[in-house]
């Protein structure tokens, strides 16, 4: 992807602002469906601070307990990654375990897409994992592993590939209406357009009310392991431990370590801007022995820790919403951690909003109104 400059009056049908894991998904669907577009990113594409490139992986699952509406966008979205760039998805299931009654894993349990076991057979099939007696393991095979910049830039190649423009390092400074079209003012000129997706994740929403997405901080640690080969995805499904402390937790892309997002209150913040990576001396020690008595052979303090920032919205629903009146400005985000989960799927449902004013699903829908 090489970056260019606008031209000081462009005209196009559709531009996408923001390209993370959404606004690429978006800029895809409305590329493969004809429609003259581009996408424009501040940074570059699949940059560590957001959600789409921060904490380096994701777990992916097609069994959730919102019902078959999102399980078939869940599908979709799996066929469209495995087709994405080699590596970005690796299908090597995703698992939830807990004691038998907890509600996190019996809505984790999706009769013909998941499959129960045992402590006795989930110990064995999972030596990483410290089972207790009274565990059951809720293991989804259709699930697995995304590596999250690279899962976002394939989406921006992909639509560069299917005609879009893809441009990085182009801030967009402002959206306004100007004789029945939308003008997006940025540091190399104006660009003109019919509609334009806002997928501007921590970014400021350059509409009032557009989102009604709360930015949060989330803090990951790296552990280094005794038995690195363990913890490789095949043996070492990504997942989440819902008994005492809840944490999700994910196998080694590097060799060496294993990512623990230990699931704590997190503060709000106003964006990447006012957002630190610093995070405080101690944060782990309270947890730690926790994590440690369920995952063998973890270190006693993480190699490192890291932060970045996410969007949060009402309910932990994602924000898929159209203005009112013409042009149309189609607003997305705040999947509060389940984007990559559905962004393929997510992104053809954008397009259809931007092409005909309608949505061939009613899943995701406005928390606030959008302005306009």
């Amino acid at each position: 992807m090489i970056p260019g400059p606008a031209t000081s009056t462009e005209r196009v049908r559709c531009a996408v602002v923001g390209l993370g894991v959404l606004g690429g998904a978006a800029l895809l669907a409305l590329a493969r469906a004809g429609v003259d577009c581009v996408g424009l990113e501040a940074g570059r594409v699949g940059h560590p601070d957001g959600a789409s490139g921060g904490g380096e992986t994701r777990i992916f699952r097609t069994a959730v307990g919102d019902g078959p509406e999102y399980h078939r966008l869940l599908d979709r979205s799996r066929e469209l990654w495995t087709d994405a760039d080699a590596g970005a998805f690796t299908p090597c299931g995703a698992l939830t375990l807990g004691p038998a009654g907890d509600a996190r894993l019996d809505g984790a349990a999706v009769p013909g897409r998941t499959e129960v076991l045992g402590p006795d057979a989930a110990a064995e099939r999972w030596p990483g994992l410290r089972v207790r007696p009274d565990d059951r393991a809720v293991f989804d095979p259709r699930g697995g592993l995304l590596d999250a910049a690279r899962a976002t830039r394939a989406l921006a190649g992909a639509a560069r590939d299917a005609g879009a423009q893809v441009r990085q390092g182009v801030t967009v400074l402002g959206v306004v209406h100007r004789r029945g079209r939308l003008v997006l003012r940025t540091g190399d000129g104006e660009i003109v357009a019919d509609a334009v997706v806002l997928a501007t994740g921590h970014r400021a929403t350059l509409l009032p009310d557009a989102s009604g997405i709360e930015q949060r901080r989330v803090v990951l640690s790296w552990f280094a392991v005794d038995e690195p080969e363990r913890f490789r995805p095949t043996g070492f499904p990504p997942g989440v431990v819902t008994g005492g402390p809840v944490f999700s937790f994910f196998p080694t892309v590097d060799g060496a370590t294993v990512k623990i997002n230990a699931q704590r209150p997190q503060p709000g913040t106003a964006g990447v801007d006012d957002h630190h990576p610093f995070v405080e001396p101690g944060y782990a020690r309270p947890w730690v022995p926790g994590v440690a008595r369920r995952v063998r052979g973890l270190r006693s303090r993480p190699d490192r820790i890291e932060s970045y920032v996410e969007g949060y919205a009402p309910g932990r629903r994602g924000i898929v919403t159209l203005t009112a009146a013409a042009p149309r400005v189609v607003a997305v985000g705040g999947f509060s951690g389940q984007g990559f989960k559905y962004a393929p799927a997510v992104g053809e449902i954008v397009a259809d909003l931007v092409r005909t004013g309608r949505a061939r699903t009613g899943a995701f829908g406005a928390a606030v109104p959008v302005a306009g």
